[in-house]
């Protein structure tokens, strides 16, 4: 399973170990396929999230970006998702392969959608 090492090291409580588990099978999933088990993307095709930029990333822009799709040719598609794999896959997404970021929560999601 990718990241599991990351989420060994103790940083994380019970509850987001469990939430990033999850985040994992979603992002096998669905995500896999263009951006590697480690994250690492395909050069010139597919873009790695294995900076920290993908961390620090406006979350919104984030969810955005799984709801409905970069809107580019050849780009990214919307995935459809409930609001917990959404937040189970960003908040996998952000803190793995060396990434850290705040966990969000459905809520997040919801008020997202309600702009």
């Amino acid at each position: 399973m990718p990241g599991i090492l990351v989420w060994a090291c103790g940083r994380f409580t019970t509850e987001e170990k469990a939430e990033l588990a999850r985040g994992s099978e979603v992002y096998l999933t669905h995500c896999v396929s263009c951006h590697g088990t480690e994250g690492d993307g395909l050069q010139g095709a597919y873009p790695t999230l294995l900076r920290p930029e993908i961390a620090k990333a406006n979350t919104d822009r984030a969810i955005h970006l799984i709801r409905v799709g970069s809107g580019m040719e050849g780009g990214m598609k919307p995935i459809a998702l409930t609001d917990k794999e959404l937040v189970e896959v960003v908040n996998y997404i952000q803190n793995t392969w060396g990434n850290e970021s705040p966990f969000i929560t459905e809520t997040t999601v919801q008020e997202l959608a309600n702009k």
